[in-house]
């Protein structure tokens, strides 16, 4: 099981995750972004596959978020839960984003976030156990 810690940072805010594995840490950093964007409650009505690719895994990483993010913003498709089917060796994910319809009504926006960044982007497996470190633009 892993967990995520949402951080502050001058004009950005942050997102530190650990997990057990490379998948479970993907999912907790999404998590976080969700945090960060919305902390209202939601139904899981509709999913979206997502399928991106990186040079590294911090790349892909936040590839990934801004996938989420891109489809909230075009599509309005409110992310709800997150699921990472595979990560191959050569950074290719593949994964799926359970969610609904955004509705101004229900769903209140914390923050509006601009993108995920490479500013500080950190991910490593240390211990046995995976570390990242992950900055949204605001």
């Amino acid at each position: 099981m892993g967990s995520f810690r949402v951080i502050e940072h001058t004009a950005d805010m942050g997102i530190e995750v650990s997990a057990d594995s490379q998948a479970e840490l993907f999912i907790q950093a999404a998590r976080g972004l969700r945090e960060i964007l919305s902390a209202s409650e939601a139904v899981p009505r509709e999913e979206r596959k997502v399928q991106v690719t990186g040079g590294d895994a911090a790349e892909l990483l936040v590839k990934w978020l801004n996938e989420i993010l891109f489809l909230f913003e075009t599509d309005g498709f409110f992310p709800i839960e997150f699921a990472v089917e595979e990560i191959t060796e050569e950074y290719h994910l593949r994964g799926r984003i359970k969610g609904e319809p955004f509705d101004p009504e229900r769903h209140s926006i914390e923050r509006e976030i601009k993108s995920v960044t490479y500013h500080q982007l950190r991910v490593e497996k240390q211990d046995g156990l995976w570390h990242a470190r992950i900055f949204v633009d605001l």
